[in-house]
């Protein structure tokens, strides 16, 4: 088994920067890949339990989520976990079932394990454990919460990037689904899109604005609602993965294909949005960076570091053909 000695002689620094680096304690970038390298080169596997108790720390982080069978959730435990193991961190995952009640035991239990930090996506905008928190190092992801660092899409730019794709091909009803008011994501993604509407010079039919729970019945049900008005919408935009299937069924069920029948434009699902033909226009998420900068942001406030309180990361357009040029299109 390799030791610290050899890992330090490898990579070309002293055994002071390897065990600077071990503990937690930031180093020069170059150094830092110069020892990581060697890590990996030599399997260099530290005593965890002799760290910790020389550090004070468990080396472990809690990360809280509010369901587990999301592909965005899975996506970010991948991401966070990958970044962690690097730094030779180790992550314990719970869900909470999106239940207030039960997020706040899974905290008090992640507690009593000692946890150095944090990551977690709160049930909603107000979840009370971050009151609770009592100066743990702690990142959100996909929230604002007054007090926490968090790390996140571009919610605005991302909505408005997807109502700009529908608006330039002619579309004025569009029918908008979005989550729960009590989150903040869906208030900035309905924000995004109400703002590239009035920046085209049109005010959107409020009847066409529809919020619910993020299910996937839930959208499913709001496509529904949309359909059976007396002049349906001629686009919708879904704002999330479990929207944008439940939007996706619902128009099935009714016969109409999008890119054929009705356009449309959904959210996170790239595995969905190929797997059907035409494909369909989804906005993605940078979900492998947003697990990274909240794992790295976390390592930071662990380590004492002050760090940007809100990180706003970029998603991007995956163009399928979903979305039909209508009218006097741009």
């Amino acid at each position: 088994m390799a030791t610290i000695r050899e890992v330090a002689r490898f990579a070309g620094v002293s055994e002071a920067t390897v065990s600077k680096y071990l503990n937690g304690t930031r180093i020069r970038d170059s150094n830092a890949r110069a020892v990581e390298e060697a890590i990996r080169a030599l399997n260099f596997r530290p005593n965890e339990m002799a760290r910790g108790l020389r550090t004070s720390r468990s080396m472990t982080v809690g990360v809280l989520l509010p369901q587990l069978d999301n592909l965005f959730f899975t996506g970010i435990i991948q991401s966070v976990d990958a970044a962690l193991e690097e730094a030779g961190y180790s992550a314990l995952v719970c869900s909470c079932r999106s239940d207030t009640d039960r997020e706040q035991k899974r905290l008090d239990l992640l507690r009593r394990k000692k946890i150095d930090g944090l990551i977690a996506v709160p049930t909603t905008s107000a979840s009370s454990f971050v009151r609770s928190l009592d100066g743990l190092p702690t990142v959100l992801i996909d929230r604002i919460v007054e007090g926490c660092v968090s790390v996140l899409t571009d919610n605005e730019a991302a909505a408005g990037m997807a109502a700009e794709e529908l608006i330039r091909a002619g579309h004025r009803r569009i029918g908008l689904l979005t989550g729960p008011d009590s989150n903040y994501t869906p208030v900035e993604r309905r924000a995004g899109f109400l703002a590239a509407c009035r920046a085209r010079g049109f005010e959107p039919d409020p009847r066409l604005l529809r919020s619910g729970e993020y299910t996937a019945e839930s959208g499913a049900r709001m496509t529904r609602e949309l359909l059976s008005l007396c002049e349906p919408p001629t686009a919708f935009f879904a704002t999330n993965n479990e929207l944008t299937v439940g939007c996706v069924t619902a128009l099935a069920e009714a016969g109409l294909l999008p890119g054929r029948d009705v356009s449309f434009v959904g959210f996170d699902n790239r595995i969905l949005a190929e797997a059907l033909r035409p494909r369909l226009t989804v906005v993605l998420k940078p979900v492998e960076e947003i697990g990274r900068r909240a794992a790295e942001t976390l390592l930071r406030r662990i380590a004492g570091e002050e760090t940007e309180p809100v990180i706003r990361l970029p998603a991007s357009l995956f163009r399928g053909g979903s979305v039909l040029r209508i009218g006097g299109a741009d």
